[in-house]
């Protein structure tokens, strides 16, 4: 099986944070083309609620995948009357689908063009696959940006962030097969949830491998101990985050 993640950044290509660049959803959709994986876990997916196709159903229609599923986070900071939102798309069912949303700790800084930035709502999808008597644990989450706003995610006052996802990940990978894919913005992930990555739960496909432009990791695919991982691919694209993959014998 192989499972990737992609920050989308509201399907742009270039930097991040332009705001009312028209999409090239058709690039992003290439890229699946080439590498076709099985799960695709996004991040700063376009949804629309309801008034247009979102960006995560345009790719799993024009990519082929018979199953997906949109999770709306916070008002988009790219478009007018867009939500970002996580989203999978898949070859397999999804089902049991939950979200939950970190406490946002409201922070405010002044963007590079003089503008007020908020930080906008995260979280994390925890979903069950349908693999056809038995079920895979699907963990996509998306965490604060802190760095932009003079933080960083190791300070104590996170720290209540952390610990959530951590005894979630943990109750997914205590199931059965486990995977999680997840934009920490940070590189190190066993600074953050070192509880479960201890041996035994969870394993890191590629830590130390950048994932962004600017030669740092923000991007992450964690695994459970039933896994045996079998490939990794980071590769550089036209956006501002590597497109990821790892493929796993399940």
């Amino acid at each position: 099986m192989k499972v990737a993640t992609w920050n989308i950044g509201g399907g742009i290509l270039g930097e991040s944070h332009q705001y009312g660049v028209i999409p090239s959803l058709d690039y992003y959709a290439s890229v699946l083309a080439e590498h076709l994986p099985d799960v695709v876990c996004l991040q700063e997916a376009h949804d629309f609620h309801g008034r247009g196709i979102g960006q995560t159903e345009y790719l799993a229609r024009n990519s082929g995948y018979p199953h997906f599923a949109s999770f709306p986070t916070s008002q988009s900071h790219m478009a007018e009357n867009a939500y970002l939102a996580l989203g999978i798309i898949s070859r397999f069912p999804i089902q049991n689908a939950v979200y939950k949303k970190f406490p946002n700790p409201g922070l405010e800084t002044t963007g590079p063009n003089g503008e007020c930035w908020k930080l906008h709502d995260k979280g994390y999808v925890m979903v069950q696959l349908d693999l056809g008597g038995r079920t895979l644990g699907l963990v996509n989450g998306h965490c604060f940006p802190l760095h932009h706003f003079g933080a960083s995610p190791i300070e104590p006052g996170f720290a209540q962030i952390w610990d959530m996802l951590t005894a979630d990940l943990l109750a997914v990978v205590d199931t059965g097969p486990a995977v999680a894919t997840v934009d920490l913005n940070y590189a190190r992930a066993k600074d953050l949830m070192g509880e479960a990555l201890r041996p035994g739960y969870y394993f890191s496909a590629f830590e130390g491998t950048p994932t962004t432009p600017k030669g740092v990791q923000q991007d992450h695919i964690l695994y459970g101990h039933a896994l045996r991982l079998l490939t990794t691919t980071v590769t550089a694209t036209s956006s501002d985050h590597s497109y990821c993959q790892a493929s796993f014998l399940v």
